[in-house]
């Protein structure tokens, strides 16, 4: 008689099903495992410092990165042959490494505020009609965005895809250098002609009778700040300095220098007429965000390549007077929060320089803590007309 076998198979049978579950199980789990560490290791992954939902809007004002000089100067025919390359006022080889890097610190501090691929509608982006701030703008761009699925462009690998950038910044610093504003002009030769005091007169007369024997021409205030402009432009971007070029006469013509900004940033009708129409841009953006029915049709995030002249006055009209000459690479971070209990309000940070991922929230006096959106806005309205034109043909304060 043959044995049976049923419950044999039925050992055998329930055997497989139990190995092959715990096969399944092991497989999802250790899919899960390394999945995570995926997660864990993808920087894009990770949410950046201000990746709130209390969060609605973000603009950032920032100066472009290392340039080389804006001015000609006969004492130094072949500068820009020999030393700068570029051309005059153009951004250096060091100023894209740096901002590509100031990309990079946005992204990590807004990273899933913003998604971590290009998409127009959370972005916009303007810069001045000076090139050194289209450059900076495509090398910001470039650190926050590289290209990645439907977006990359090329079969071979890449860390570069096209972004629209505007040029029709409301930044008004160009005036300085194409002269459309009549009281600019006004400004810097009436500041020039005055900044000579009886506490540094005997300071300058020296430095201006060095500076005439050493380059064969004589030397005035103004020219004072042309020439700290090529030292200032070697220094940052690493070139050595002629030996006749001491140390002594470097810190007088450097405190000329920010003498001049310093009037220049505090002056209230230099505010209006350089950053008044770009505060009043922020600002708007700012009031259509908070509006529902606009809310789809506003960015997340602007970003505005600007000037140390455009972050200067800006900081200047915030209150904040402490910091005189702005960095490389620095900016102003304006925040649009909604808060259950006030409703919204503005924080605004500083970022001192193209490698800072730190920065510190900066208070606005006027506006008072926490400084409520109708109040910022109502006060940039009140100091800043909306005649511009009218302004500029103004030559007093």
């Amino acid at each position: 008689m043959v044995p049976a076998r049923g419950p044999s198979l039925d050992c055998k049978r329930a055997a497989l099903i139990v190995c092959l579950t715990a096969a399944v199980v092991l497989g999802v789990l250790y899919t899960y495992t390394l999945f995570e560490e995926v997660q864990i290791d993808d920087e894009d992954a990770i949410p950046g410092e201000f990746a709130h939902r209390s969060l609605k809007s973000v603009t950032v004002l920032f100066r472009h990165g290392e340039r080389t000089p804006v001015y000609d100067f006969t004492n130094y025919p072949n500068i820009y042959k020999n030393d700068f390359p570029e051309g005059k006022g153009h951004l250096t080889k060091l100023g894209k490494q740096h901002m590509y890097h100031k990309g990079k610190v946005l992204r990590r501090l807004y990273n899933r505020f913003i998604d971590d691929v290009y998409l127009e509608h959370e972005i916009l982006i303007k810069c001045t009609i000076i090139s050194r701030t289209y450059v900076s703008a495509a090398m910001v761009l470039a650190g926050m965005y590289p290209p990645k699925y439907y977006q990359e462009w090329s079969d071979s690998e890449t860390v570069w895809q096209p972004i629209p950038i505007s040029n029709d910044s409301p930044d008004r610093t160009a005036i300085f250098r194409t002269h459309k504003c009549p009281y600019t002009n006004y400004f810097v030769k009436k500041d020039y002609d005055n900044i000579i005091t009886n506490k540094n007169k005997k300071q300058i007369e020296e430095l201006l009778s060095y500076l005439t024997k050493k380059l064969k021409k004589p030397i005035n205030v103004e020219q004072i700040h042309i020439i700290y402009d090529i030292i200032a432009s070697r220094i940052s971007n690493g070139f050595q300095l002629p030996e006749w070029i001491k140390p002594k006469f470097i810190k007088i013509m450097k405190s000329v220098s920010i003498e001049h900004f310093k009037r220049m940033y505090g002056n209230k009708k230099i505010q209006k007429l350089i950053s008044g129409p770009l505060l009043k841009e922020i600002s708007l953006n700012m009031q259509l965000r908070s509006d529902n029915s606009n809310y789809k049709t506003t960015k997340n995030m602007y970003l505005y390549a600007g000037h140390d002249i455009s972050l200067g006055t800006v900081l200047y009209f915030l209150g904040n007077r402490s910091i005189i000459t702005p960095d490389f690479g620095a900016s102003i971070h304006f925040h649009l929060y909604l808060d259950k209990t006030v409703g919204y309000i503005v924080k605004v940070f500083y970022y001192s320089r193209w490698d800072d991922d730190k920065g510190e929230e900066i208070l606005i006096p006027a506006c008072g803590n926490p400084c409520e959106l109708e109040y910022f806005t109502k006060r940039i309205n009140r100091h800043f007309s909306t005649d511009w034109e009218e302004e500029c043909k103004e030559m007093e304060n």
